[in-house]
């Protein structure tokens, strides 16, 4: 049988093609229900490979790893149709892609298979939704956007999906520095397709980095209900219209959605926490109290995912909210936890800790407790790497601005003025700039080359 976009699958069962049509579909648009659509295609067909497949790379993508022992069942599934039933070589090379990751623990390894099957067929939207998010994960946004600019020229408007496509191609455009083509393109997507809050968080990023605060609430008003139909991702849509108060000097207005949208209830999963802990830092940041409480419930979920094998992005953010918290001992455990990984080397995410993820995490700790000097000595050398740790460029700025603060209670103020002056080539300045000090002056050096060009 063949999904919607003409791509062979193993199966006798309508019911299930289209549940992972469904599936897809959800996937594309960043919409909560994709794994309801997953389920109900297995339970048409419990050997549908590519529904197991992207039930496997969900699971993982979630980083956590209790959800681990999930991913090896769907490829356990995966593989065992495969024998019983044989498949086509997408199917094959689909288990192929989610064992890179599932059991060898290497990220790079799985993008690079799925990307592989993009050059037999660019309408295989799965795959190219996958590889986008690991390459995002990775931070890895020139091969994220080469593998999507690679496949446009097969799609346009007569295939279903589009819209997505042009999405995935605006925020690429945008991580590279692509600000123009990205807000347009970023608007034919959601133009082509209204749900889709990949192509229009692609937009309100272009506007947040531009300091256009009052269109980028505008924008994000404009999305409405379907804001809610994204779940956490819908949350993290929120956590960037706090971005924008942010830049406007509004910190009540951004602690309001802190409350009621991007941390209204607890949550276990570690996108949200990222948002959580980030926006709690920047509205201290911007003088507003936020208070114990807050930053308790977020060290108790740091706390109960401290040993979690997962993205060391998000232990720099678990050492945010311990520190914050004052939970010393526990930030040790973290700390500890981390140094065991790293020297276990056992995936891509560990191999990552020992060059950067650790030390950052102690520069960050060294911040916390009040001593600038080791967080600027740690921090500083790191500036050029971090965009390893994967994330978008605007959750990366959470680091920046750590070090921008530590520069200048560490009297080091020549260096902060320097990384100010180069902040601005990065994104326009807003009310947190303001906070530090008189108008900037010209650098007392050259300035530092931007991020960038620093990485490549």
């Amino acid at each position: 049988m063949r999904d919607v976009r003409g791509l062979e699958m193993t199966t006798d069962a309508p019911a299930a093609v289209a549940a992972l049509d469904q599936a897809v579909a959800a996937l594309l648009a960043h919409r909560a229900d994709a794994g309801g659509h997953v389920q109900r295609a297995l339970q048409a067909d419990p050997g549908l490979v590519a529904a197991r497949c992207l039930g496997g790379f969900g699971a993982l993508i979630q980083a956590r790893g209790s959800l681990q022992d999930t991913a090896l069942t769907h490829l356990g599934a995966a593989r065992a149709a495969l024998r019983q039933r044989g498949g086509t070589v997408r199917e094959a090379a689909l288990v192929d892609a989610l064992e890179a990751w599932a059991v060898q623990g290497d990220m790079p390894a799985a993008a690079t298979r799925l990307e592989a099957l993009l050059r037999t067929d660019p309408l295989d939207a799965l795959a190219l939704k996958l590889a986008h998010a690991i390459r995002f994960m990775l931070g890895d946004a020139p091969a994220m956007r080469l593998a999507v600019e690679a496949a446009l020229p097969a799609w346009d408007a007569s295939v279903p999906g589009h819209g997505y496509i042009l999405g995935c191609h605006a925020f690429a455009l945008e991580e590279t520095g692509e600000a123009a083509a990205a807000e347009r393109i970023g608007r034919q997507a959601v133009a082509a397709a209204p749900d889709d809050l990949w192509g229009a968080h692609a937009v309100a990023h272009v506007l947040e980095r531009a300091g256009r605060a009052g269109p980028g609430l505008d924008w994000i008003a404009e999305l409405g209900p379907r804001i809610a139909a994204g779940g956490a991702f819908g949350r993290h849509i929120h956590w960037h219209a706090a971005l924008f108060h942010l830049h406007l000097g509004q910190a009540e207005a951004a602690l309001a959605l802190f409350d009621h949208h991007v941390a209204a209830a607890p949550s276990e999963e570690v996108r949200d926490f990222a948002n959580a802990a980030s926006l709690l830092w920047r509205l201290e940041a911007q003088g507003l109290p936020v208070g114990a409480a807050r930053w308790a419930a977020l060290a108790d979920v740091a706390a109960r995912q401290a040993a979690d094998p997962g993205l060391a992005f998000i232990d720099l953010h678990h050492v945010l909210a311990l520190g914050a918290a004052g939970r010393v001992a526990e930030l040790e455990a973290k700390l500890a936890a981390m140094r065991l990984r790293a020297l276990a080397q056992t995936d891509t995410q560990a191999r990552l800790l020992a060059p950067l993820g650790l030390p950052a995490a102690q520069g960050i700790a060294a911040a916390l407790r009040g001593d600038a000097a080791e967080a600027v000595a740690l921090l500083l050398p790191l500036r050029p790497q971090m965009q390893r740790l994967g994330g978008s460029d605007a959750q990366r700025d959470l680091f920046e601005r750590i070090l921008i603060q530590a520069c200048l209670q560490a009297g080091q103020s020549a260096l902060a003025t320097l990384l100010l002056h180069d902040r601005v080539g990065q994104r326009a300045r807003g009310a947190w700039e303001a906070r530090l000090g008189p108008p900037l002056a010209p650098p007392l050096a050259p300035p530092l080359a931007p991020r960038r060009a620093l990485a490549a």
